[in-house]
């Protein structure tokens, strides 16, 4: 709560000499603002507390206002089913007969909605984003420039997006459906408790038709029944009429939501199979754009194979013509030497020694230019073996690329066939 206490107290430190570790002074003590900040924030805290608890007390005091208003209003419901006539029983006991067997049956279609409901949500659970996934977990084992972000990582992120969307909306209407059908029962759960009452209510109005004058019970009977009857018939009539409309409220609900169920489920098929078709028609062009490309590094590493060895050939015959001309530069160098040991005026300058000056001048400059040509086509075999080496790479590449996206990943997306559940 005192935020700058500890670096106040901190600033005691001080050092003892050019070479020496801090050494701890006694700290100071806190300052007079220190103190008062520290009492109105205790004050605060106090205040604030005591206003939660007063408006803490508050509530429950309405909430026991309300719990009182709610049971007091519970039981006026169900105590206004002791006084009608026979024939109005009879005709609302089979009302109630009809209303509850249509509602028996909307139950059990409901029941069946909510179970299409559900295997739509094990589908797209176990089934879609699994395999979504899977995709996106297997196309990160690409390698080298082909770990790119492609239009096939884009489906398949885009296809993740529409499989949550519709797990939302699915989940959603499982809710409903749920809610729907519990809503449904309690309905059904009322008209039971309403036919029972109704039921032992006939049976002691016919008990009372059945009574004659000279039973010995006929008095105290009277006496009962004028201290049993505690409500009107208006009451007793509203809470059977307010229990058949909620069922067929619960009821014409009921059929709307299975008809929204059916048209959820329809429009979720077609946006998992659209989303599914576009992802699996960017697999296939990514598919066929890696063999294509991988096809062309096949047959440029052939190319690149022809070349190496071309250059080699040609570094051979280089090799066997610089050892022709170094036996001719040794024939020409022997010549000269030989006549050297010419005697006399014989040692001249003639034509022949012309022709061999210029004979070994010439060779030594085509001895020159094929090693020239030596080192240039050796240079070309190193770059020629750099790019078979970096060939065979992309094609690894390219390889391993179509045996994630065309095997695994396909084969997996084989299991994604949509219905309508």
């Amino acid at each position: 709560m005192l935020p700058n206490l500890k670096s106040r107290r901190i600033s005691g430190l001080q050092l003892a000499g050019k070479h020496l570790g801090p050494v701890a002074k006694c700290p100071p003590r806190y300052s007079e603002e220190d103190w008062d900040y520290n009492n109105k924030i205790k004050f605060r805290i106090t205040c604030d507390q005591e206003k939660l608890a007063e408006r803490i007390v508050e509530e429950s005091r309405r909430v026991v206002d309300e719990t009182k208003d709610t049971t007091k209003n519970w039981q006026r419901e169900v105590e206004h089913h002791m006084r009608e006539r026979t024939s109005e029983i009879r005709f609302l006991v089979d009302e109630l007969n009809r209303q509850k067997k249509t509602a028996a049956l909307e139950d059990e279609a409901l029941n069946t909605y909510r179970n299409r409901v559900l295997n739509c949500i094990e589908f797209l659970k176990d089934k879609s984003l699994a395999i979504c996934k899977q995709c996106l977990i297997l196309r990160e084992g690409r390698i080298g420039v082909d770990l790119c972000d492609d239009e096939v990582d884009r489906s398949l992120r885009r296809e993740l997006k529409v499989i949550k969307g519709c797990q939302g909306l699915a989940d959603a209407a499982l809710k409903e459906a749920e809610e729907q059908i519990r809503k449904l029962r309690a309905a059904i759960y009322l008209l039971d408790q309403d036919l029972a009452a109704k039921d032992k209510s006939l049976a002691i109005d016919e008990k009372n038709l059945k009574l004659k004058e000279f039973q010995h019970d006929l008095l105290r009977d009277r006496i009962v029944q004028q201290h049993c009857s505690q409500f009107s018939l208006t009451e007793w009539q509203a809470q059977t009429y307010e229990n058949l409309e909620a069922n067929a409220k619960a009821l014409v609900s009921a059929g709307q939501l299975r008809a929204y169920i059916d048209l959820l489920l329809k429009q979720v098929c077609e946006d998992m199979q659209n989303q599914t078709d576009r992802t699996n028609e960017a697999f296939e062009r990514r598919i066929s754009e890696t063999k294509h490309v991988k096809q062309c590094l096949e047959n440029k590493h052939k190319d690149t194979m022809d070349h190496i060895h071309q250059v080699q050939r040609n570094m051979t015959e280089l090799e066997k013509e610089m050892m022709d001309k170094q036996r001719a530069i040794t024939l020409c160098q022997t010549r000269l030497s030989n006549r050297a040991h010419r005697p006399g005026l014989e040692l001249t300058c003639d034509m022949v020694q012309d022709a061999l000056y210029n004979e070994l001048q010439a060779l030594k400059a085509s001895v020159c230019k094929l090693n020239q040509k030596l080192n240039e086509n050796k240079a070309s075999m190193r770059y020629l073996m750099h790019v078979q080496v970096m060939q065979e790479e992309e094609i690894n590449i390219k390889a391993n690329t179509c045996k994630i996206d065309e095997v695994d990943c396909m084969t997996l997306r084989q299991a994604l066939k949509y219905q309508t559940f």
